[in-house]
């Protein structure tokens, strides 16, 4: 869980994000001015989302001055288009800038990043998986990257294929989260209607089980990713 500190002055739109927030697990604190959220310690935040247009200082003077006291994490939302802001935006120290109007399934995509880059996030350290490990009869060859069904029948995977099934295997039973995956396979933010995660899941289930009825190894987890569940020793 996060404290998120919310800095907008449409109620509509400040409620929306703090029950949207706060379904999935964030704490939220809401101001409706740069002034307001002054009054609050910073420090008592873990990341920061500013409207531009505010009453009083705008929220690139509230990014100003927090940066004199604070590296916490800060996104900006703005109606305005273009790249003069974001560019003004990002000069000043902020993280992040979302321009109006936004998916709150982006907008919380890119809050876990900022989250994770700054050690507040929860993504699961990574063990080392030796160079053949086995899971209830297959075999993943780290060193010659292959994977082998019961039987020894060797299952051809493509190269994201194989990362897929080493970035699941090497935090499992923890779950990894479709950001994560896109950022760590595709090396790019995934938007929120981008699929291609979803395609390489089901191309690697559907080679697995195709071996194997029983390989039941890759599981939805409902709002956090995917989970192998797969027995994982290490093989002589």
């Amino acid at each position: 869980m996060a404290r998120i500190h919310i800095i907008e002055d449409d109620a509509e739109i400040s409620s929306l994000l703090c029950s949207y927030l706060e379904k999935r697990g964030h704490d939220c604190v809401h101001s409706a001015s740069s002034e307001e959220a002054q009054q609050r310690d910073p420090a008592d935040s873990d990341l920061f989302i500013v409207d531009i247009m505010l009453p009083g200082q705008d929220g690139l003077s509230f990014c100003s001055w927090l940066r004199e006291r604070s590296q916490v994490p800060l996104i900006i939302l703005s109606a305005e288009k273009g790249h003069t802001k974001r560019i003004h935006g990002i000069e000043l120290g902020a993280d992040d800038y979302l321009e109006k109007p936004f998916s709150p399934r982006e907008l919380l995509a890119r809050i876990n990043a900022l989250l994770r880059r700054s050690g507040q996030g929860d993504a699961p350290a990574p063990r080392r998986l030796p160079h053949r490990a086995g899971f209830d009869g297959w075999v993943l060859d780290s060193v010659g990257q292959k994977l082998h069904a019961p039987g020894d029948m060797h299952v051809p995977l493509s190269s994201t294929e194989y990362q897929l099934l080493v970035a699941l295997m090497t935090v499992s039973p923890e779950p990894v989260g479709r950001e994560e995956i896109g950022r760590t396979i595709f090396r790019l933010e995934l938007g929120p209607e981008d699929r291609r995660v979803d395609i390489l899941i089901s191309r690697l289930r559907k080679k697995m089980t195709s071996n194997d009825a029983g390989a039941d190894f890759i599981r939805t987890v409902r709002n956090r990713g995917y989970q192998f569940c797969g027995n994982i020793r290490e093989l002589d």
